[in-house]
C-alpha cells in the first residue's frame, strides 16, 4: 500500500514538471511555428571600421525573432552573410577592400525560417587591415634570410608570403609564415645564403584579400650552427647545482635521449639582482666569441613534455668575459630573451599532449635573439617558472646559430 502511494505522488510530480517545463519553453520563445514574417529593425546606425562596419538597430518586438542577417559583396563580387543573434543589438561586416560606399541588407530571421522585409544601410568602409599591414611592411637582412618587420594594428589573420628571384631573376613563390596578433613585429624567412639577390613580400588575409609585392635587393647575413663541441661548463655565483647525477654537460651531448640536466626540487634558487626573488639558473661557456641570431632547446621526453621542470617561462643573459664579481649580479650582460615562455600548442592540461605537442618538443624551442645584441661568450639561462611552476628545471639539449666575431 505504501508502495502505491509513493509511485501515486512520483508520476503526479512528473506530470507537474511536465507542464512547468512547457510553460517555460512557451515563455522562452519556443511558439507554435507560423507564416507571419517578423518585424524589420529600425533605427539604423553605422560605424565605419577598416575593412568594414559596425551596423547598430532596434529589433523588432517579435517574440519569435531568432536572428539578424546582413548580406553583402566582398571585392571578388562573392555574397556573403554575417549573422548576429537577437542577444546582440549589431552586427559586424567585415573583409571588405574598396574604400567606398555599398549597401548591406538587414533582413531578421525568426524561428519558424520566416525572413522580414530588407533594410538596406550604406556603409563606408576605411582602409583594409590587409591594406594597412601592407604598408608597414619593411625588408632587411637577418641571420641566414631576410626579416619583415610590420606593425600588425588590427590583430588580423593573415598569410605573408616570401618570393625570392631564381636564376632568371623573375620573382617566384618560396616561403610564408601565418600571423595572427599584435604581439610581434617581424618574422625571418631563412635558409638563404649569404648572397645579394631580390626578394619580395606580399600578403593574403582570410577573405582572399591580396595586396601586392614589395620588392627589394638584400644581403642576407651569414649564419652557421655553432659547435656543442666547443660548449664548456663554467659555474658562477648563483648558478644551481646539478642534481640526480644528470650533469650540465649532458646538455652538449648531441642526444635529447637519456639523460639531461636536473636542478633540485625544493631548493629557492639564489636572488641576483635585478631579479628580487630566487631563481634556479645556470651558465654555458659556448666556447667562441659570436654574435648569436637565436637558439633552441629541448624539453625532457616522452611523458615529461610540458609538465614537471621543463622550462615554461625563462630569460637568457650573454656576455663576451667572465664578470668581475663572477655572476653576483648582471651588471654588464645584456639580456638576449626577455620574458620567454614555451607555448603548448594544444593549449591542453598537463599531461595531456596532442600529437602537435609531442611533434613540438621533439622539433625543440626555438627563440630569436635581438639582431642589434653584441658578441657575446657566455650565456646565462634564468628559468622564471617550469611548467609544474615550481623552479627547479630541466633541459636535454642546447644549441645557437650566429656568427663568429672577428
Amino acid at each position: 500500500m505504501r508502495n502505491n502511494i509513493l509511485l501515486t505522488f512520483l508520476i503526479g510530480l512528473i506530470f507537474i514538471a511536465g507542464l512547468l517545463s512547457c510553460e517555460e519553453e512557451d515563455e522562452r520563445g519556443l511558439l507554435t511555428p507560423d507564416a507571419n514574417p517578423p518585424g524589420v529593425v529600425s533605427e539604423v546606425v553605422v560605424t565605419n571600421l577598416p575593412g568594414g562596419a559596425k551596423i547598430e538597430y532596434k529589433l523588432p518586438g517579435d517574440e519569435d525573432a531568432l536572428l539578424v542577417e546582413a548580406s553583402y559583396k566582398l571585392g571578388n563580387g562573392e555574397l556573403v552573410t554575417a549573422k548576429s543573434s537577437i542577444f546582440k543589438n549589431f552586427v559586424i561586416i567585415e573583409g571588405l577592400r574598396k574604400v567606398e560606399s555599398q549597401e548591406v541588407t538587414l533582413v531578421v530571421v525568426d524561428r519558424s525560417n520566416n525572413r522580414s522585409a530588407p533594410v538596406t544601410a550604406s556603409i563606408s568602409p576605411e582602409t583594409a587591415p590587409i591594406d594597412k599591414l601592407f604598408g608597414t611592411f619593411e625588408l632587411v637582412p637577418d641571420f641566414g634570410g631576410v626579416r619583415i618587420n610590420y606593425k600588425n594594428e588590427d590583430e588580423i589573420r593573415a598569410e605573408l608570403l616570401l618570393y625570392a628571384a631564381d636564376e632568371t631573376g623573375r620573382l617566384i613563390y618560396s616561403q610564408s609564415a601565418f600571423i595572427s596578433t599584435n604581439n610581434l613585429s617581424h618574422h625571418t624567412f631563412r635558409g638563404f645564403p649569404p648572397e645579394s639577390a631580390k626578394f619580395g613580400i606580399s600578403a593574403i588575409d582570410r577573405w582572399d584579400n591580396a595586396t601586392g609585392i614589395l620588392e627589394t635587393e638584400i644581403l642576407p647575413l651569414e649564419e652557421i650552427l655553432l659547435s656543442i663541441e666547443d660548449f664548456n661548463d663554467i659555474f658562477l655565483d648563483g648558478d644551481e647545482p646539478d642534481a640526480f647525477g644528470w650533469v650540465k654537460s649532458n646538455m652538449w651531448n648531441g642526444s635529447i635521449g637519456g639523460a639531461g640536466f636536473h636542478t633540485a626540487q625544493g631548493q629557492p634558487g639564489a636572488i641576483i639582482p635585478p631579479y628580487t626573488e630566487g631563481f634556479h639558473m645556470f651558465t654555458v661557456d659556448i666556447g667562441v666569441k659570436a654574435k648569436l641570431s637565436r637558439f633552441k632547446f629541448w624539453q625532457r621526453q616522452g611523458n615529461w613534455i610540458f609538465t614537471h621542470g621543463n622550462p615554461r617561462h625563462f630569460e637568457v643573459w650573454g656576455i663576451d668575459e667572465i664578470p668581475a664579481d663572477n655572476g653576483a649580479s648582471f651588471d654588464g650582460w645584456t639580456r638576449l630573451v626577455e620574458n620567454g615562455e614555451v607555448i603548448k600548442p594544444s593549449g591542453g592540461a598537463l599531461g595531456n599532449n596532442s600529437a602537435e605537442d609531442i611533434a613540438q618538443a621533439a622539433e625543440g624551442e626555438e627563440f630569436e635573439f635581438p639582431i642589434e645584441s653584441p658578441p657575446v661568450r657566455y650565456i646565462r639561462f634564468v628559468n622564471l617558472e617550469s611548467w609544474s611552476t615550481g623552479k627547479f628545471v630541466h633541459v636535454m639539449e642546447l644549441n645557437f646559430w650566429g656568427q663568429l666575431a672577428e
